[in-house]
């Protein structure tokens, strides 16, 4: 354990000594996330049909961690807040992992983990070497029954403890349509081939973030829209137009394929059945030092090693849309537009039993 976990772990434990008075109020429910400093995704739809009902205090600690000296000790002072934050809730909700929680968490306090991703190709939290052990969570969010065993192993749970409602996001991405806006922005792509490039990152925020990319040039029937991984930042490629700031699900709307990797984008882009690439040069390196929680046969489409490989998949010769249907079955079970529904019935449970 480094000095800055040492120190962290005195004050947390400060912290709660002096706040042994303070005890969960029955109706408290505290968002926590350190990737968002205002509420999006999963988060803004579930807070807004909570607001809707009317029956709970809600509160919010978002901060968007920066991996430098100041993004640091603002960590520092958000880990002590949340402790006094999550003493005083009946209900804390996450969208990632979490180090008060896993270290600190008192026992009359329910935790719900609402990962930020439909899914999980390659291994994460307790599935890989990290810093501290993932655990103390009472509840996580899942799409599939598939997803009940990698997310055990990840989380520190019991496969009883993985709930399948489909993730609130996907509600979104079946019911709304922004491609007359987005057109309108960018009206020089109408009528053109799109193909979205949309990666994971490689490494971690502690030891540095890697990607990966190809020669956007080689590809001369469409025009590749990239984004990549927000902790990523905005980088500037050529050949392609650059979407960092964009929305991922009107980028997924608009294009008419996608290449990606080991992104968990491939869960969400196969509801909308469309064909899909995947790019995956390192996959020898990768499963030897991360691992995959999915099978690449399982893959909907062309599996490339190569830049030759990945323009000639391009050409999408005989895809085959019956696997691409297995795929959205076995990973992602829900398309009725009602996954909101199911999660705040989820809330409403858990927060008639604390």
């Amino acid at each position: 354990m480094g000095l800055s976990k040492i120190i962290l772990n005195v004050a947390l434990w400060v912290v709660d000594v002096l706040t042994f008075y303070v005890h969960p109020k029955k109706n408290r429910i505290t968002f926590i996330s350190l990737t968002q400093s205002e509420l999006s995704g999963d988060f803004k739809l579930i807070d807004k049909q909570l607001r809707h009902e009317n029956k709970y205090d809600i509160h919010y600690i978002l901060l968007k961690f920066e991996k430098n000296l100041w993004g640091d000790f603002k960590y520092f002072l958000n880990c002590l807040k949340q402790l006094v934050e999550i003493k005083k809730s009946s209900l804390v909700i996450l969208n990632d992992n979490n180090y008060v929680i896993s270290h600190m968490k008192p026992t009359n306090v329910k935790v719900l983990q609402v990962w930020h991703a439909c899914g999980a190709v390659k291994k994460f939290g307790n599935q890989i070497k990290r810093q501290y052990p993932v655990r103390n969570y009472d509840y996580v969010l899942c799409n599939a029954e598939y997803w009940k065993e990698p997310y055990s192993q990840a989380f520190g749970v019991n496969t009883n403890q993985v709930l399948v409602t489909g993730m609130p996001r996907i509600d979104t991405l079946l019911n709304r349509n922004e491609r007359d806006e987005f057109f309108l922005k960018y009206p020089e792509l109408k009528d053109k081939k799109l193909c979205l490039y949309a990666p994971t990152f490689r490494g971690n925020i502690i030891d540095g973030l890697k990607i990966q990319s190809f020669d956007f040039t080689k590809v001369k029937d469409y025009v590749v829209l990239y984004k990549f991984h927000p902790l990523l930042g905005d980088i500037q490629c050529n050949g392609g137009v650059n979407m960092n700031k964009e929305d991922l699900y009107t980028l997924m709307q608009v294009s008419d394929c996608l290449i990606s990797d080991y992104s968990s984008v491939i869960f969400d882009y196969s509801l909308l059945n469309k064909p899909m690439i995947s790019y995956i040069p390192d996959v020898k390196e990768y499963k030897h030092n991360i691992g995959l929680n999915i099978d690449f046969d399982d893959f909907p489409g062309p599996v490339c090693t190569d830049e030759d490989q990945l323009v000639k998949a391009l050409e999408f010769k005989d895809y085959d849309y019956d696997k691409l249907s297995y795929f959205q079955i076995k990973y992602m079970v829900y398309t009725d537009g009602k996954n909101t529904s199911r999660v705040i019935d989820t809330i409403n449970q858990i927060m008639e039993e604390v």
